[in-house]
């Protein structure tokens, strides 16, 4: 009876070929570094001429390669296939780097089988321990040099030593190493293949410079993402068929979890970048990591735009505070700012005073002394003679500003000013607060340009008018009115 399928060689060599050679010790390293017991794994890689490479990984597992029949059987089901902490999947990875050899021969504990010209031979020659893979490549010496390259990225398993060349590969020091949830990849009870989720650690390095930001698998580079970070994630990351593409949901939660463990090492560059901004709109975003990112980014002193009290925006620039507009974050991002509960609206922050008294209520008027009557007709004189509005003069206690001014009704605080404040000759401060208060016949706003100008107006105006009509600043002249009115 035929096989189902065929494989052809050179077909599946011109595949793999197109995806360079930074991978091909990658497939034979994971295999080494997921034996059983391994302590050592060396590789060997030297030109053989002819446009050829001669590639040698070497193991000291005791266990070695238990089913010799792994090393040819395409899709033969895996052992890691169920365990979440080994790297393999599809029992894939050798027969790709075998499919560019002209000759190679795995030899282990079980036995040796060798491949070449002539096909495959079995031989029961075994090694006392680990394994070894030999291949004859057709790797030309740039392409060798790259494969090389590539690997001193790797970050090897702790406890297992990992020479190339000689070479002993890096161990790195993780900046931040934090336990998370992550999605994973494991197989159910009839080895299919299952996403689930699964606690893991994972540990941040610096990249080595000039080098993107890259996400591995457990030591293995997956894909460069260009983040400030490398991330080792220590079991199965969710990825394309090729194992060179991460599920973009994975990378988003893989985000998420380096947001709220390590957010105090980002650097100012990665805080505006676009995955931090998808980072803290997404569910599971820390209250604390999005607070502390809007802190970073915009200061200790923030609030939101207040569309109620449009002047408590420009009170709280001109407090220091940086004001957060609705086009600042999308929905959900405003949603997680707000559950992080840093930031208020202006309005609750650098209110506008307003004419009334605790809970909203009016405040209480008050009848006037002999000297507030003078006042009252002074303040009628003068606005009317400077900006030709007749005003009514209104005496208050218990509300929060100094004076306020409405409805062409000027209000005065008794409680805060108190009556002696309008006793004697007219002074500056007195003329100051009647000029402040009459600019907002203009502008309400009082941080506005139109108030600031219409404040210089009516100081100009004020001079003018004491020069040309001084008795008018005399409030003697205005005696103690006896129709004054108690009015609201």
């Amino acid at each position: 009876m035929s096989a189902w399928f065929d494989v052809s060689k050179e077909g599946l060599s011109k595949l793999v070929a197109r995806r360079g050679s930074h991978w091909i010790l990658g497939e034979l390293l994971q295999n080494a570094w997921d034996a059983p017991g391994v302590t050592l794994v060396q590789v060997s890689v030297s030109p053989a001429g002819r446009g050829l490479t001669e590639i040698v990984v070497e193991d000291d597992s005791p266990v070695g390669f238990t089913n010799l029949t792994h090393a040819f059987t395409i899709f033969a089901e895996s052992g890691k296939k169920g365990d979440p902490s080994q790297r393999g999947r599809f029992n894939l990875g050798e027969k790709l780097v075998l499919s560019l050899c002209n000759e190679a021969e795995i030899a282990t504990t079980s036995g040796t089988v060798s491949f070449g010209p002539d096909g495959r031979r079995n031989s029961r020659a075994k090694r006392a321990r680990g394994t070894a893979f030999r291949g004859l490549m057709r790797l030309n010496r740039v392409d060798a040099e790259a494969a090389v390259k590539a690997v001193h990225r790797f970050i090897p398993p702790q406890g297992i030593r990992t020479l190339v060349n000689g070479v002993e590969l890096e161990r790195r020091v993780p900046v931040r190493t934090f336990t998370c949830t992550l999605p994973t990849e494991i197989a159910d009870e009839e080895g299919v293949l299952k996403r689930t989720r699964r606690k893991v650690e994972v540990n941040l390095y610096a990249p080595a410079e000039g080098l993107p930001g890259t996400v591995y698998e457990m030591g293995i580079p997956v894909s460069e993402t260009g983040d400030q970070f490398d991330v080792d994630v220590g079991q199965k990351v969710p990825q394309s068929f090729e194992r060179d593409t991460l599920l973009p949901s994975f990378l988003r939660d893989l985000r998420v979890a380096i947001l709220n463990n390590a957010t105090e090492l980002l650097e100012e560059r990665e805080l505006a970048s676009d995955w931090v901004a998808q980072a803290i709109g997404t569910d599971g975003a820390a209250p604390e990591a999005v607070g502390s990112v809007v802190k970073r980014r915009f200061g200790e002193k923030v609030v939101t735009f207040d569309v109620n009290d449009r002047e408590a925006n420009d009170r709280a620039v001109a407090a220091g505070y940086v004001v957060l507009h609705g086009s600042t974050f999308n929905k959900e991002q405003w949603n997680n700012v707000k559950a992080a509960g840093i930031v208020r609206p202006a309005g609750q922050v650098t209110p506008t005073p307003k004419p009334f008294s605790d809970e909203g209520k009016l405040a209480e008027l008050v009848e006037p002394t002999s000297a507030m009557r003078r006042f009252a007709g002074f303040v009628e004189a003068f606005c009317k003679a400077s900006a030709d509005v007749d005003v009514d003069v209104t005496y208050l206690k218990w509300f929060n500003a100094m004076a306020a001014y409405g409805g062409r009704n000027m209000c005065f605080n008794v409680t805060k000013l108190g009556t002696a404040w309008f006793e004697g000759p007219l002074r500056q401060e007195q003329v100051d607060l009647v000029i402040h208060e009459l600019g907002h016949e203009y502008e309400s706003n009082h941080l506005s340009t139109k108030y600031n100008d219409a404040l210089t107006r009516l100081g100009a105006k004020a001079v003018m008018l004491a020069l040309e009509n001084p008795g008018l600043f005399d409030l003697s002249r205005y005696g103690a009115r006896q129709d004054f009115r108690v009015s609201a």
